[in-house]
C-alpha cells in the first residue's frame, strides 16, 4: 500500500475503530483499532477484567451493526466459564433493558434468587448470549505463549496469502522468508484477549523453566510479531505491583499517584512493547477524599462516588497523545461504565443519579 492510498483509506472511514463503550477517551484512542496492542494494567480489584469485557462486548455489537467480520481468540485464565456467562448475561440485560440483573442472582448464591419476571428476561436471553459466545473461541486452561503463537499463527495461515522473498543463509544456502501477509478480507479484525499475563503456563527451554519475566517477556515479543505481521488487535491485562496499595495514604494527598510504567509488575516489557497502555485505578480503595475533582469520600460534600469511581488513564499512546485521565462511572451489578461528564459540569441531576447509586 503506499501512503497515498493509506491516507484515502482513512478518507474512507477504514479507521474508524470498533466501538469499545466508551466517548471522550476515543479522541485519542479510537475505539478498538486492527494492529493495536494494548495494556490494561491495574490492582487486584480495579475492575480490569470487568472494562476489558465491557469494551469487547460492545466492540462485538458494533462489528456485527456494520457487517465487519470478526475472530476473538479469549485466555480467561481467572475466571471460569458460568461465572462468566454470568457477568456476560448482565451487561447484555442492562445494555438492553436499563435492568439490573446481578451474576449472583443469575447464579442463584445464597439467598439471591430470580423473581418471575427476571427468569422470563434470562430465558429470552440465553439465545442471544449463545450467538455472542460463539463468535469467540474460548481458552480456560493456562497456555504457554508458543502456544498460543501456534495457535494464532494457524488460524490467520487460513485467512490470506504469504508474500515470500529469496535470501541466502549463513551456510550459504538459498532460502524463503515472509515478508507480507495478504489477508483475504482485509476489513476482517482477530482479536486477542488475556486475563491475564502472570497466569499464563511457563515456558521451558532445555528442561529449564522460564522465570515469570521471561514468560511476559516472550508473550510481548510473540505480540508484536503477529500484529505486525497479521495486524492482529491484542488486549493483555497485568497487575499492578501492591506497594503503592500498601503505603500510608496520608503522605499522598496532593501527590499524582496515577498509573506509570513503575506500577507494572513482573515485568516492564509489554508496557514497552504495547502501543497503548491504559491504567485503571478504584481511587476509594486506596483512601482518597477527591480525584480528578470528583468527590471520593469526602466528608460533608454534597455527593460521593465511593467504590462507583474508577480513573482510567492513558499512560503510553503511540496513536495520540497520553498522559490523559477520565472518571469512569462503575456499576460492578451490571458489568456496565459510563464517563463521568467533567467534574465541574456535574449538574442536579447527575449528582442525584450518583446518590441513587451510591445508596443501592
Amino acid at each position: 500500500m503506499t501512503f497515498k492510498e493509506r491516507i484515502k483509506e482513512g478518507l474512507d472511514g477504514k479507521y474508524q475503530g470498533l466501538d469499545n463503550g466508551l466517548n471522550r477517551i476515543n479522541k485519542y484512542i479510537f475505539g478498538l483499532q486492527r494492529g493495536c496492542y494494548t495494556l490494561i494494567g491495574g490492582l487486584s480489584g480495579a475492575a480490569k477484567t470487568t472494562l476489558v469485557d465491557f469494551m469487547l462486548i460492545n466492540a462485538i455489537t458494533d462489528a456485527e451493526s456494520k457487517g465487519i467480520p470478526i475472530n476473538v481468540f479469549y485466555y480467561s485464565l481467572e475466571i471460569d466459564e458460568i461465572t462468566k456467562k454470568c457477568n456476560w448475561l448482565s451487561v447484555m440485560i442492562f445494555n438492553k433493558y436499563g435492568i439490573v440483573i446481578e451474576p449472583e442472582k443469575i447464579k442463584g448464591l445464597g439467598d439471591f434468587r430470580l423473581n418471575e419476571k427476571e427468569q422470563q428476561i434470562i430465558d429470552d436471553e440465553i439465545p442471544e448470549l449463545e450467538k455472542l459466545w460463539s463468535k469467540i473461541n474460548w481458552i480456560w486452561e493456562a497456555t504457554n505463549p508458543t502456544g498460543i503463537y501456534k495457535t494464532i499463527w494457524m488460524h490467520m495461515e487460513g485467512r490470506g496469502s504469504f508474500e515470500y522473498q529469496d535470501y541466502i543463509d549463513e551456510n550459504n544456502v538459498k532460502q524463503k522468508r515472509i515478508v507480507k501477509f495478504i489477508p483475504n478480507n482485509p476489513d476482517e479484525y482477530n482479536i486477542v484477549v488475556g486475563d491475564h499475563l502472570a497466569l499464563l503456563r511457563l515456558e521451558s527451554r532445555d528442561g529449564k523453566m522460564f522465570t515469570l519475566k521471561e514468560n511476559l517477556d516472550k508473550i510481548s515479543e510473540y505480540s508484536v510479531r503477529l500484529r505486525n505481521l497479521f495486524k492482529i488487535t491484542f488486549i493483555w491485562l497485568q497487575q499492578f505491583n501492591q506497594g503503592l496499595n500498601s503505603i500510608d495514604r496520608a503522605k499522598f494527598k496532593g501527590v499524582d499517584i496515577s498509573p506509570q510504567q513503575s506500577d507494572f509488575k513482573d515485568s516492564t516489557n509489554p508496557y514497552t512493547d504495547a502501543d497503548i497502555v491504559l491504567g485503571l485505578m478504584n481511587a476509594y480503595k486506596m483512601d482518597m477524599e477527591t480525584y480528578l475533582g470528583y468527590n471520593i469520600n469526602k466528608p460533608g460534600a454534597p455527593y460521593n462516588l465511593r467504590d462507583r469511581f474508577r480513573s482510567l488513564k492513558v499512560v503510553k499512546n503511540r496513536l495520540s497523545r497520553d498522559n490523559i485521565s477520565i472518571g469512569l462511572l462503575f456499576q460492578a451489578e451490571s458489568g456496565y461504565f459510563e464517563e463521568l461528564p467533567k467534574y465541574n459540569e456535574l449538574d442536579q441531576a447527575y449528582v442525584q443519579k450518583i446518590i441513587q447509586l451510591t445508596n443501592r
